[in-house]
């Protein structure tokens, strides 16, 4: 990130909304806009937006998985790989 070309105030965002969408889309660089001097939001394509929500997802799972193994649970690998055949390659 650049913060030179990076951070736009709100105001200028008003006046050139659809350029700094196209600008994000081009790009895949989020622009931060401030309002009062200090940040406010981020202004994402929606590309980039899915990328992180997925990432999110996966992190999120893993942490439970984790969690649940932790809490003695899970199967064996064996196990595991006879369930996805049985319910993939029928």
């Amino acid at each position: 990130m650049n913060i030179l070309e990076d951070v736009c105030p709100i105001s200028e965002f008003r006046e050139n909304a659809a350029a700094m969408v196209a600008k994000v889309r081009s790009n895949q660089r989020p622009i931060i806009i401030t309002q009062h001097g200090k940040s406010s939001a981020v202004l994402v394509s929606a590309e980039s937006y899915q990328e992180i929500l997925d990432r999110v997802q996966i992190l999120t799972e893993i942490s439970e998985s984790e969690e649940d193994y932790s809490n003695g649970g899970g199967i064996e690998q064996g196990e595991y790989f006879k369930q996805l055949k049985e319910k993939f390659f029928k």
